[in-house]
């Protein structure tokens, strides 16, 4: 009987220790064996490049992010609300269209070069990106044309910092995702 049990603890022992080595074997553990890929969907399998749509600032939803360190009026703030939700609507149909192109041509599994027709299209996405965001970028600027005209001095001061803070982490984030950051080079691998 205690042989049984003593030959059963030793086989747990053994297996409990055996499951890390076959997970880094395969890939596993947090990336730390194997390939270092992990597991996962397409794990190693080069991608397609897929549409990328550029982040942009809304300047009016700042100003209302920013109410307080503004210290815009009810008066003010009701405007910048109504100036908001114009321009919320104005640009809804827009940015369905950025969002549609983007899940259309999101990055996928690369098993070919990609045919003419696939490059074609990517082109003309590209182009329906470029357009659509140069439409919302001219709709922004309107919009916060109008809201800025209902600021003090001092707030439009601070309100060009915001924005100005608001575009440059864009442009890092961006930086950043094409393996570029500040000061620094492009990582070589």
């Amino acid at each position: 009987m205690a042989i049984f049990r003593l030959s059963g603890v030793l086989a747990t022992i053994a297996l409990v220790g055996a499951l890390p080595v076959a997970a880094m074997a395969q890939g596993g553990m947090g990336g730390r064996g194997g390939s270092g890929r992990g597991f996962g969907r397409g794990a190693g399998i080069q991608r397609a490049p897929g549409i990328e749509v550029p982040q942009v600032v809304n300047p009016v939803n700042l100003l209302v992010e920013h109410r307080q360190d503004l210290a815009l009026t009810d008066s003010q703030f009701t405007r910048v609300i109504g100036i908001k939700r114009a321009l919320d609507s104005t640009n809804a149909p827009l940015m369905r269209r950025l969002d549609s192109v983007q899940r259309l041509f999101k990055n996928g599994p690369l098993f070919s070069n990609g045919s003419p027709e696939r490059r074609d299209s990517l082109t003309e996405a590209n182009s329906v990106v470029r357009e659509t965001v140069a439409a919302v970028r001219e709709n922004n600027a309107a919009s916060r044309d109008q809201a800025y005209a209902l600021l003090s001095s001092r707030q439009l001061d601070s309100a060009h910092g915001f924005e100005a803070k608001a575009e440059q982490h864009i442009q890092d984030a961006a930086e950043q995702s094409r393996g570029q950051g500040r000061g620094g080079r492009p990582p070589s691998g």
